[in-house]
């Protein structure tokens, strides 16, 4: 898969008034804050298979109602966060560097 990374950018700085971003997945961009670390760039990989198997539109549409449902449930923008089945995740497999190449598609499912 190929994507692209930049480094040192003010779009995570300025999406932080919302929520601390350190990086983002905008398929096919993993846009950072700083430098990538390998956990964060494995993370944000995770990111990508899931945003390319849900055609970016049915990603964004599950991530934003995921969070809304933790939020309903936990009064917490943070806790929301955590909440969302593809931050479960990338989470749980961001320091499995093998993780990406062996993922099984649709694998955030068994986060919900």
């Amino acid at each position: 898969m190929k994507f692209y990374i930049v480094e040192n950018s003010w779009i995570p700085k300025v999406l932080s008034w919302f929520i601390n971003i350190w990086a983002i997945t905008l398929y096919p961009f993993i846009i950072c804050r700083g430098e990538l670390s390998e956990t964060i760039r494995n993370h944000e990989i995770i990111h990508l298979h899931q945003q390319r198997e849900l055609w970016l539109i049915g990603f964004y549409t599950l991530y934003v109602l995921y969070w809304i449902k933790g939020l309903l449930k936990t009064k917490s923008f943070h806790k929301a966060y955590m909440e969302i089945p593809f931050e479960k995740e990338a989470y749980a497999n961001e320091n499995k560097f093998v993780y990406p190449a062996t993922r099984k598609k649709h694998a955030w499912k068994n986060y919900r």
